[in-house]
């Protein structure tokens, strides 16, 4: 597994008001950590904050349907984002292979996002993990959040949907063949978009050892799971779970990984 996550949230977030010198009107607001009063965010006047309590109260309920337990929350840049993790209690098989199918619940105090529900599976022979966001559940940072106003069987609903969707998905990959011209090119697609054929031998050292590593992942992958764009898939998230640098955080729901997992996903169905 990749990064440890948090069994809860040790501080919360405190709102203050922002005032110019000479003037009297409060334009903007200043989020704050209760903890240490670093600043996470100035946002609007009008801006509503989904506070840790409240995700808190969202888990609670989530976890009283029964078809779940907490896996631990994950923050990223000092709590600008944070994201819950939900372990199903059902055990999916996806394309054959045994996987752990995650609900998840994001929420960003920077306004990089809204209140959101995604997907995550972790495929258990390899290790990859694959996030998908359910656009279908989004809400904004405009209203005063109310707990009781959330439907949790919405949730859960646009979860399954989200899931089966993703599932069929990966099937319709499996089922489409690959090729060796697919399996070299996606290499400089992905890693480096805005290199071109005319200037493709200024690749820098370190960027040569990443391609090859890239495509050392696909030919793995394809290896033991066929020569499909399953195959090719895998190989990608193989490339992000393991083997990029940085907090790729536990899901892979974002920074780098989650980028080039969602563009290689978004070519490859192209392709389908």
């Amino acid at each position: 597994m990749k990064n440890k996550l948090k069994k809860d949230l040790s501080w919360e977030i405190e709102v203050l008001p922002v005032q110019i010198k000479g003037q009297t009107k409060v334009l903007n607001k200043a989020l704050v950590r209760s903890d240490d009063q670093k600043l996470i965010g100035i946002r609007s006047r009008y801006y509503k904050p989904v506070f840790n309590k409240d995700l808190e109260a969202i888990k609670e309920k989530i976890l009283n349907t029964g078809g779940f337990s907490f896996k631990g929350y994950e923050e990223f840049k000092r709590g600008k984002r944070i994201l819950a993790f939900f372990e199903n209690k059902k055990k999916y098989k996806l394309c054959g292979e045994r996987v752990e199918d995650y609900l998840i619940i994001g929420n960003s105090n920077d306004g990089s996002s809204k209140l959101f529900i995604g997907t995550s599976n972790y495929m258990y022979r390899c290790e990859n993990m694959f996030s998908e966001r359910i656009r279908a559940f989004e809400r904004r940072h405009d209203q005063t959040f109310d707990i009781d106003a959330i439907d949790i069987e919405e949730i859960l609903d646009t979860y399954e949907n989200g899931r089966q969707d993703l599932y069929r998905n990966m099937e319709l990959l499996e089922a489409t063949p690959a090729t060796m011209d697919l399996m070299t090119s996606l290499g400089p697609i992905l890693l480096n978009p805005n290199l071109h054929k005319e200037n493709k031998d200024i690749l820098k050292r370190r960027e040569e050892e990443q391609q090859i590593l890239f495509y050392d992942c696909i030919k793995k992958e394809v290896g033991e799971l066929g020569f499909n764009l399953w195959g090719v898939l895998n190989g990608v998230t193989r490339y992000t779970s393991n083997h990029l640098t940085g907090n790729k955080g536990f899901g892979i729901v974002n920074g780098r990984g989650e980028r080039l997992n969602r563009q290689a996903m978004k070519y490859l169905m192209s392709l389908t």
